[in-house]
């Protein structure tokens, strides 16, 4: 029997949903995807998907000795192969296995590095929106409390607030329409 044969006789199906690693836990071997979706949630968010037939997920806990870093799930119906501690040192050490993680390594590092990139530039935009829209609430409120209590400067307030908060789009500060 070939390691092929042998390899692919070790191929199972999972439902969707299926937890196939825990973050936090104990790591052991890897699995490889042969079909299916794998979804990759850090603290309760994804943070990629595994659809690649051949992808493997669990070396980096397996190589450091570390607890998992993530939870992976079946998105849907996986067919995967879970290889033991052995198994996997036996599968890492094979050239290809060597070349597929280098080109893995570098590619989830470069995603990583643009979820951050992304994010910043974001965090940095929303904190100036958020800064201008404070200080314009701040300055209406002082305006209000200036003014006699009158319908007139209740719907100007109200239309001022509007304008503000649609200045940076509404769903980028609060998620929701704000109907005043």
């Amino acid at each position: 029997m070939s390691y092929i044969d042998s390899i692919h006789s070790l191929a199972t199906t999972v439902e969707p949903g299926t937890i196939l690693f825990e973050e936090g836990t104990a790591g052991g071997g890897i699995i490889l995807l042969l079909s299916g979706r794998l979804l990759v949630k850090k603290g309760g968010h994804q943070v990629g998907v595994i659809t690649e037939p051949g992808s493997y997920v669990g070396e980096s806990t397996f190589v450091t000795g570390k607890l998992r870093s993530a939870t992976v799930t079946a998105e849907n119906s996986a067919t995967i192969i879970r290889l033991s501690a052995q198994q996997s040192a036996e599968f890492l050490q094979t050239k290809e296995a060597e070349a597929k993680i280098l080109k893995t390594v570098t590619e989830r590092l470069t995603a990583a590095n643009n979820y951050i990139q992304e994010h910043a530039e974001r965090s940095r935009d929303l904190e100036t929106a958020l800064s201008e829209v404070l200080h314009g609430l701040s300055k209406l409120h002082d305006e209000l409390a200036d003014a006699h209590d009158s319908d007139a400067a209740r719907a100007e307030a109200a239309r001022r607030l509007r304008v503000l908060v649609n200045k940076y789009g509404r769903a980028e500060l609060v998620g929701e329409p704000i109907v005043i």
